[in-house]
């Protein structure tokens, strides 16, 4: 398993042991496949990535027609037994978190956002690390760059000259 998601399941697995009342947390991509995800309860992943793929679209949708330049902040969902918060975590990811109703929607929402806080960390160190891998190859060994990532490089020397 990737080192990544592996670290990301870890920390969804703590959190989940943490809060009594959170039964599950979700990590997708914003394209409705799951990456990590911790449940005390018996959940179907990949339905429920999809499904709040969706809804976190509509959100954003719903704020864009709302005249927001921006996506939404989160999508909330509740029922008499259950509340869902949905959250961005980072641009190509989100974050599902599933409480029970004696979870109040302060404490979800707040173990969300903290949560995000760590997991684009985690992202942040995932791609460092690949990248220092990457340039320690030799020449012959590189993948050959996107051509915006050389257009980076070259604007980053320019400008370091």
């Amino acid at each position: 398993m990737d080192k990544y998601k592996k670290a990301c399941r870890d920390e969804l697995e703590q959190l989940v042991a943490r809060e009594a009342n959170l039964n599950a947390a979700l990590l997708c991509s914003v394209d409705g496949l799951p990456v990590a995800y911790a449940a005390s309860v018996d959940i179907e992943a990949d339905a429920i990535a999809a499904m709040c793929s969706s809804m976190l679209s509509l959100g954003d949708a719903l704020a864009i027609q709302g005249g927001d330049d921006e996506e939404c902040i989160q999508v909330v969902t509740q029922s008499r037994g259950h509340t869902v918060a949905l959250i961005h975590a980072g641009t190509d990811m989100l974050l599902a978190l599933m409480g029970s109703s004696e979870l109040k929607l302060g404490m979800l929402l707040g173990h969300a956002r903290k949560e995000v806080e760590i997991i684009i960390d985690l992202m942040s160190k995932s791609e460092q690390e690949k990248q220092q891998i990457e340039e320690s190859k030799p020449a012959t060994q590189k993948q050959p760059a996107l051509l915006e990532e050389l257009v980076k490089r070259v604007m980053q020397e320019a400008q370091n000259r």
